[in-house]
C-alpha cells in the first residue's frame, strides 16, 4: 500500500486500565503500518503507564478529567493529521485497516462506523440498527470519529462547555461545515451500563438529552439532566 498517511488515534481514560489493554492489544493486532495511540486519563495514570510502557506505539497523557477536555489533549499531542477518537469500551472491526485507509481521502469528511452492542437484547438491537443512516439524530461517540485535523479544528474542536453530548455537539458541526460519511462496517460497544440501569430506561434518556441537545439548551443543562436520571 503506497502513500500510507499516519493515523493518532486518541483515547479518553477514567481509571479503565482493562478495557485498555484489551482494547490495545486487538490494535495492535490490526497490524496499520503508521500510527499512534494516544491515552489521555482523567485519573490516576500510574497503573496506565506501567502497563503499556513496553508499547513505543503508545503515549500516554494525563489531562483534567471531562472528555471533551482529554479528547481535545489528545488532539493537540498527535503528530499526525488524521485523528481517530475511540472510547475505551469499544471495539473495532476486524477488517479496520483496510475500511480506515479508504476513507482518509477526503480531508473535507469525517466518518464513523456502524454500531452493534455485546451483549445485546431486541431494544439495543433496534436501536443500533439506526445507526446505518446518515443522520444526525442516529450518531453518538460510541461510533467513534475518523477526521482530519484541518476540520477538526475549523469545528472548534470539542467544546469543554459539555460534559456531556461532546461528541455530538462537534458532529452536528461537522454536518454543516463539511461531509460525513457511514463506514461500512461494525464496531462494538460493551452494553454493561443499559444491563446495569435498565435498557429501555437509558434509552429514552439518552433520547430526551439529545432532543435537549437539538432544541439548544444549555451544556449546564444537559449535564443537569445526565446527573439526576442516569449517572
Amino acid at each position: 500500500m503506497q502513500n500510507i498517511q499516519g493515523l493518532s488515534i486518541i483515547i479518553p481514560s477514567l481509571n479503565e486500565k482493562d478495557n485498555l489493554i484489551k482494547l490495545i492489544d486487538h490494535i495492535k493486532n490490526i497490524h496499520l503500518e503508521k500510527y499512534e495511540i494516544i491515552v489521555v486519563e482523567g485519573g490516576n495514570d500510574s497503573q496506565i503507564r506501567k502497563n503499556f510502557k513496553k508499547y513505543r506505539e503508545v503515549k500516554i497523557f494525563n489531562n483534567d478529567k471531562g472528555r471533551a477536555k482529554q479528547l481535545n489533549k489528545g488532539s493537540k499531542m498527535a503528530k499526525y493529521n488524521w485523528l481517530y477518537f475511540l472510547h475505551s469500551d469499544c471495539i473495532p472491526p476486524k477488517n479496520f485497516k483496510e475500511i480506515i485507509y479508504k476513507s482518509m481521502i477526503d480531508k473535507n469528511q469525517a466518518s464513523c462506523f456502524k454500531l452493534r452492542f455485546k451483549p445485546t437484547n431486541f431494544f439495543l438491537s433496534l436501536s443500533a440498527r439506526a445507526t446505518k443512516y446518515n443522520n444526525i439524530f442516529c450518531r453518538g461517540g460510541d461510533q467513534s470519529l475518523l477526521i482530519h485535523k484541518n476540520l477538526f479544528f475549523l469545528c472548534g474542536g470539542f467544546d469543554e462547555n459539555y460534559n456531556v453530548c461532546e461528541d455530538i455537539n462537534l458532529i452536528n458541526k461537522i454536518y454543516m461545515k463539511g461531509k460525513f460519511k457511514i463506514m461500512d462496517a461494525y464496531i462494538i460497544t460493551d452494553s454493561r451500563r443499559f444491563s446495569k440501569n435498565g435498557t429501555l430506561k437509558l434509552l429514552i434518556h439518552f433520547g430526551v438529552i439529545h432532543l435537549l441537545h437539538y432544541l439548544k439548551f444549555s451544556p449546564k443543562t444537559l449535564y443537569r439532566y445526565y446527573n439526576l436520571f442516569i449517572k
